[in-house]
Formats: structure tokens, C-alpha cells, sequence
């Protein structure tokens, strides 16, 4: 059988010939693309169908604008061999460099070291890629996130403690392995919390509302105090399932910080959440790669705040997206 980063090295050695013949058949980003090896940077994102990541597209665009760039964003379509077919295409189209947020930490180093032969410099965004030879990581440090929502869980639970439900984003991204290590690490020092049951959600909604509903079919109102999840897109349901099935005193942490999430909090169907900016990691990126272009030393790793959001901090920050 073959093993998964097997299958995508073979997937990407079937892309190789029309790198090297230099013969691109995309479609039309959503950006313009002028002409192939004019310059421009490439960026591939995990999907455009997560307000998180068009929020960190919208602020490579903007940043772009403003340091006179042309930037191409493209869509992973949340699917390893394509995120790595679009690394592929730029390489192919002459991009001077290639900012990457792979949806999975693993997966996508085949994507990386093509760009390494090719002599193209590739910075990792907000994610994490275990391989190859990244020129810098920008974004938060995702396990300072998962310590922040255990300490909260903590806090809220008091000294008795009780059991929990983890909602976990997509298996295998570096935000759900070190949002998991961080919230671990707390956890450990309090036996009272204890995860009652895990599952992984993708970070999507409607995969979070079907697993919340079938969780509340499993446990029984009052044996469950709260909920954590690795985003608020799946703390937002999870809490309206909760609600509706009488689960009246459970809390619910998320994370990323949206303007949802933000209000949620006002108005206590969120417990907290941990605000991270897509567009200000979206920015620094195409930041940080035209300083390289340039010839600059750049930092090898970037990291972007976290701050906590509960009802005592909700109106001191904006929401993320």
C-alpha cells in the first residue's frame, strides 16, 4: 500500500514534465495574471471557502498593492495534490517566489522541494510544513493558542473540573497538532478536566454541527461542561446544538476571532475566544518575501499575537474577520 507522502511525491513527479517544458494550464486566478516570469509571487492557500483564508487573501492583495507587487492567490480547493498542482503551475508561469499555507504539515513537502530545485524561494503562512527548505514561517504560534484556551478552560471550570468535548480542526494540519499539544500541556496538570471525546471537525461548520449532534445523542445534559474548539466556526455550532438540545450550563471556547465569535461573546453563548488576524499574517508575508526578492535577511520564523477574547477583553480588540 502506498503511504500517503509516497502517493504525493508520485502525484507531483506526474506535474514534473510540464514544469519543465514550461507549459502552464490553469485556469484564471482570481487575480490578473500578466505574463508568466514577469516577477510576481504565487501563493496557494488551503481554500476560499473558509472566511479565514479569503481574509488572509484579502490582506496578501492589499499588502501587495501597496508595495507595488503583483501577488497570485490561488485556491487549494482543500485537497493535498491540488494545492501541490497549483504550487506546480506557478513554478511553471515563472513566479520569483511562492508563499504557501498547505492544509497538511506533511503532504506538502513534495510542493516545497520542487520550488527548492527550481531555485524558488517558499515561505510557509500561518501553517507549518514538515519538509524541504522554507525561507521563513510567518504566522501565530499555534500551541501558545491551545495553552491559552486550556488556561481559560481552567479558569471557567474552577477546582471541580469536569468532563469535555474537543473539537479538533483538520487531522494532520499543524494548527490542529499544536493547538492539541498546547491545550494537552495544561491538561495535564489538572486530572479534574478530562476529555470525555475527541473528534475532528476540519474546521467547517457544517462538519461541526453533525458532529455536535451526534455527541449530544451520546451524552446526557449536565454530563459534559464544556465544550473546546479549534475554531470558532465549530464553536458557533457546537454551541447552537448544545442550546437546543438543553445542554443549558455548558461553556464553549473557539479560537481564530471572528466578528461571529466576537459577538458570541457579548452575548454569552461563547465563553472566550483566542483572536488570531488572518490578514495581518496574509500582509507580513508578502512583506516578508519581497524583502527577500530584495536581498534581505529575513527572519527564519515571524510570529504573529495571539490574545485572548472573553467578556473582560471583548471591546478592547477588533474581530479578526
Amino acid at each position: 500500500m502506498l503511504t500517503t507522502k509516497r502517493l504525493h511525491r508520485l502525484i507531483l513527479f506526474s506535474f514534473l514534465p510540464s514544469l519543465l517544458s514550461g507549459c502552464g494550464t490553469e485556469s484564471t486566478p482570481t487575480s490578473s495574471r500578466g505574463k508568466a516570469g514577469s516577477g510576481k509571487i504565487g501563493a496557494v492557500l488551503p481554500t476560499f471557502s473558509h472566511p479565514f483564508f479569503l481574509a488572509m487573501k484579502d490582506g496578501m492583495e492589499a499588502k501587495a498593492k501597496e508595495l507595488a507587487l503583483d501577488v497570485d492567490v490561488r485556491d487549494g480547493q482543500d485537497d493535498d495534490a491540488k494545492q501541490i498542482g497549483q504550487v506546480e503551475t506557478l513554478l511553471n508561469l515563472g513566479c520569483r517566489a511562492v508563499i504557501l499555507c498547505p492544509r497538511d504539515e506533511d503532504a506538502l513537502t513534495p510542493a516545497v522541494e520542487a520550488a527548492n530545485r527550481a531555485n524558488v524561494p517558499i515561505l510557509a503562512v500561518n501553517r507549518r510544513i514538515n519538509g524541504g527548505d522554507v525561507v521563513s514561517y510567518v504566522g501565530a504560534d499555534d500551541a501558545e493558542g491551545g495553552v491559552l484556551q486550556g488556561e481559560e478552560l481552567v479558569r471557567v471550570l474552577g477546582p471541580k473540573g469536569g468532563r469535555i468535548i474537543y473539537l479538533e480542526g483538520t487531522e494532520g494540519s499543524s494548527p490542529q497538532r499544536k493547538r492539541n499539544a498546547g491545550l494537552t500541556a495544561v491538561l495535564q496538570k489538572h486530572p479534574e478536566i478530562v476529555i470525555a471525546d475527541s473528534r475532528f471537525a476540519g474546521f467547517q461548520e457544517d462538519k461541526a454541527k453533525g458532529v455536535m449532534t451526534d455527541l449530544v445523542r451520546r451524552f446526557k445534559p449536565g454530563e459534559i461542561r464544556a465544550v473546546v474548539a479549534q475554531s470558532d466556526e465549530m464553536a458557533l455550532p457546537a454551541a447552537e446544538v448544545a442550546q437546543a438540545e438543553g445542554w443549558k450550563d455548558v461553556v464553549v471556547l473557539g479560537f481564530d476571532g471572528s466578528k461571529a465569535a466576537f459577538e458570541a461573546v457579548r452575548d454569552g453563548r461563547l465563553e472566550s475566544t483566542v483572536l488570531q488576524d488572518p490578514r495581518e499574517q496574509g500582509a507580513k508575508a508578502v512583506e516578508v518575501m519581497a524583502a527577500k526578492l530584495k536581498g534581505e535577511t529575513i527572519d527564519r520564523e515571524i510570529v504573529t499575537p495571539l490574545r485572548l477574547i472573553n467578556r473582560a477583553s471583548v471591546d478592547q480588540h477588533q474581530p479578526a474577520y
